[in-house]
Parts: C-alpha cells; structure tokens; sequence
C-alpha cells in the first residue's frame, strides 16, 4: 500500500475481477479443483510463454475471445466448450465494495472501473454487475487496446473521470499492476482482504 494521507485524493480506480467482484484467484482455484487440476493450473499455464502471449492478445483487443478460450483449453487440457464461463462462474458481486463506492461518490469522490478483460465475445463477466449506473467511468482494455501495467490505461482512466492522476488512489488485487500507478503519483492499494483494503481506501479518501 502507498499513498500520502496528507493529499486531498478524489478519484477512485478499481480492478474489476477481485475487488469489485469476489476473489477471481480463489474461483479461478475453485474451477481448476473441479476439473482435476492443480490449485494454480491457470495462473501457471498463462504464465507460460504461450500463456503470456494469448493473455496479452486478449486484453488488448488483438485476439478474439474465442481464440484465446481454446488456446487456454489446449494449455490445460480441457475441453473449450464455455471454458470461461465455467472458469469464472463462482465470482459475484462483493457488496462491501458496492457500498463503499455508494459512499465514495456521496462525498464526492469520482468512481472508475479499470479492468484488464478476457475480451469481448460469447462470455460477458460484466453482465449483472451494473457497471455503468454504478459508477462514474467504465474502462475495459480490449475495448481501448490497451492493458495494465501499461502506464496510458491508468492516465486514460483518470482522465475519464476528471481526476489528475496524482489525486486518484488506484486498487488492484495483482501486485505488478501497482507499480506503473505508483509511478504516476497515485496512492494504491494491494486488495488481498475485504476488510484491510477497504479500510486503506477510507484512510487514503478520508472518508468516515
């Protein structure tokens, strides 16, 4: 976590998948226990280099979702078939979170989504989460073609709120997307726990 608390900071980034949902490492774990792999199968085939190249591909827009279901199918050996759908199912909207944005903007503070997504195409985990009427800005990167850590989605997403970037907090539950916002003056917090992390935004928004 970084951040000066002295800073008036009224803009706010959030991570979709394990923030403002509930814990995507945990459902991705929960899917790969279903199907007979290892605890970490996804996060270790996609840390291949394959891996590493498909996930790319699909989050900045440059590979179509279906492309990238049977790319991750064939590195896990399952079957393609609604392969995200399955892998995803156990995320739900964490309400904590949803209040704490309900409470950020009554007090002013400007509200975005900032989220590296698994693309456009069959499977929409968006759906049921009521992105646009509950904050102020939505920025997807395969609809922007553009990914974090890359340092412009996290200015592009400042930007959509009318926030400099120094006076945004930044929120992410995978600590290398931190560093890039850091560096931009950001304050951020690593969302490992509900409780810990929301009471870092508070401090860091000097919300009550």
């Amino acid at each position: 976590m970084q951040g000066d608390v002295g800073m008036s900071r009224t803009g706010l980034l959030l991570d979709f998948g394990g923030v403002v949902t509930t814990d995507f490492y945990g459902a991705l774990g929960a899917f790969c226990r279903r199907e007979g792999l290892p605890e970490d199968a996804i996060v270790t085939a996609l840390a291949t280099p394959t891996g590493h190249e498909v996930l790319a591909g699909v989050e900045s827009g440059t590979l179509p979702q279906r492309e990238y279901e049977q790319a991750l199918a064939k590195l896990l050996g399952l079957d393609a078939d609604r392969l995200l759908h399955r892998a995803l199912s156990d995320l739900r909207p964490r309400l904590e979170v949803y209040r704490l944005v309900a409470r950020a903007r009554a007090a002013g503070v400007r509200v975005a989504v900032l989220s590296n997504s698994w693309g456009t195409g069959a499977f929409d985990p968006y759906t049921g989460y009521d992105l646009q009427e509950q904050f102020d800005a939505v920025v997807i990167s395969d609809q922007v073609r553009l990914r974090k850590p890359d340092p412009a989605i996290y200015r592009l997403a400042a930007d959509r709120i009318g926030i400099r970037p120094e006076a945004c907090v930044f929120v992410d539950d995978t600590p290398r997307n931190l560093p890039p916002a850091e560096e931009l003056g950001m304050a951020t917090v690593l969302f490992t726990d509900t409780a810990s992390g929301i009471a870092e935004i508070e401090r860091l928004l000097t919300l009550t």
